[in-house]
């Protein structure tokens, strides 16, 4: 590690030790239920050290730990060796320095490696995994930007500007269903760029621009609107337009991949929470240019109904049912591409198929992809800290190649929370995926012609403060 970042990171770790000892309340926690409108990393509360009568300094983090056992990802074959034990480990520290209360700069340092490797490239040997991020196995500044606040003389108007967290959920602690900065479970989790939001009475109007890990290019505009509640009935629309320059097309079958030039992504969503129900629906549709002869037409959608209830004990109880629907391209010789490009979704209903971290199956596909997903969960406590959840989903692949079937497979993941403290949290979980016979030519080794069970279990601990 070079000498600067260890000297920042003792500087961090400095801090905290005071910070601990000093502690005089607790900030605020970051709950994502604004989309491109967070002004911190996703930490839990932090220690607020008061400096001087003007400068606050905060500092938080997080360490999260996977132990995983995960097989046939690659191939739905038992006879084929890609199982495997593994660990996860990451760890981050940072620090938000508010000088005074016009202007705030936050400096993240993280590290994200599987348990047990020595060397940084060592995830990327990874038999299991459908994509392996590169930056995993370092130490890395995750996070590195500054706020200003009443910008020019406004009190409407905030500036960001630097390496800061994107998170697009139109739901609370749910990932982004086009852009969210932790897809594909990198230890990077943010992005660099720059946004603006005026604050007009109940409406959020953000214009924001960001260079993409892959080195392409997002601009874009977006507008919230969340009016005042009523009783027990709350409402969340948002929309935006999205231009994407130089965007990758990762290779699957039937489609070597590349580049396109620009891609044009128009996104709208809804959330309604009436009483003890919670509807949403997105959708996006896309348009622009891959090459001077092919043009994309790609669209997307999801819709849901989640129903939240006490039962007679005080135990909570939720069900739930959702469909998503991503459009696919079974021609390539047409001159369209009518795959749905959504390289930065951030979606984990299904640990397997659709999990950022633990899975991700549907990256054997570019778009192409229909499910209906089943959930439910109940606690066993008026408290909500020792929680059963489970999830069943369908996944068909609604276009595609000529004599290939449609039949992706089928789902199935248990939960079990511990909530140990406010701040400590254990997940035991385990999934099962049953591929069908739309599965096996679109992995990795299309040879194979079997279709065992696709497996995880895992046990997870994670810590904020």
């Amino acid at each position: 590690m070079p000498h600067r970042t260890r000297t920042l990171v003792t500087s961090l770790t400095l801090i905290a030790g005071v910070s601990a000892a000093h502690a005089v309340d607790q900030a605020p926690t970051d709950n994502g239920t604004r989309p491109l409108a967070q002004s911190a990393p996703e930490f839990a509360p932090g220690s607020r050290l008061q400096v001087n009568a003007q400068r606050q300094v905060i500092v938080r983090g997080l360490v999260d730990l996977d132990a995983l056992i995960q097989g046939n990802y690659l191939d739905a074959n038992n006879d084929v060796g890609d199982h495997r034990g593994y660990g996860l480990i990451r760890a981050e520290l940072g620090t938000k320095v508010k000088p005074d209360e016009h202007v705030s700069a936050i400096i993240t340092i993280g590290y994200y490696d599987e348990a047990g490797s020595a060397a940084s490239s060592a995830a990327s040997t990874s038999p299991t995994a459908p994509t392996v991020p590169a930056n995993r196995g370092r130490t890395v500044v995750k996070d590195a930007y500054v706020e200003l606040n009443q910008f020019l003389g406004s009190e409407r108007l905030g500036v960001k500007a630097g390496r800061m967290p994107v998170r697009w959920n139109l739901r609370e602690f749910k990932g982004g269903f086009v852009y969210d900065s932790r897809a594909n479970d990198p230890a990077v989790d943010s992005w660099d760029g720059a946004r603006a939001t005026y604050n007009y009475d109940t409406i959020d109007i953000t214009p924001y621009a960001y260079r993409l890990p892959d080195n392409s290019s997002l601009f874009g505009g977006a507008l919230d609107w969340k009016p005042a509640s009523s009783g027990d009935t709350r409402t969340f629309l948002s929309g935006s337009v999205n231009l994407e320059r130089n965007v990758v097309l990762r290779p699957v079958a039937g489609n070597p991949g590349g580049t396109g030039r620009r891609l044009i992504t128009f996104y709208g969503g809804a959330d309604f929470e009436i009483n003890e129900f919670n509807l949403y629906g997105e959708y996006a549709s896309q348009r622009g240019e891959q090459t001077s002869g092919v043009r994309f037409y790609g669209w997307g959608a999801n819709a849901g109904i989640d129903w939240r209830t006490r039962l007679p004990g005080g135990q909570q109880y939720v069900l739930g049912v959702k469909a998503d629907h991503l459009s696919g391209d079974n021609n390539p010789t047409d001159g369209r591409n009518y795959a749905f490009i959504n390289n930065w979704e951030g979606t984990g209903d299904c640990y397997i198929v659709e999990h950022e971290k633990y899975g991700e199956l549907s990256r054997y596909l570019q778009g192409n992809l229909q499910d209906l997903k089943l959930s439910t969960g109940i606690s066993f406590d008026e408290h909500n800290s020792i929680r059963l959840g489970a999830t069943y989903g369908i996944f068909r692949v609604p276009n595609p190649l000529p004599g290939q079937s449609r039949e992706f497979g089928q789902e199935g993941d248990l939960t079990l929370t511990w909530q140990y403290t406010y701040n400590a949290t254990f997940r035991l979980f385990g999934a099962a995926f049953k591929p069908g016979s739309g599965f096996v030519p679109v992995t990795p080794n299309p040879l194979v012609t079997k279709s065992d069970l696709v497996y995880l279990m895992g046990l997870n601990l994670g810590v904020v403060f």
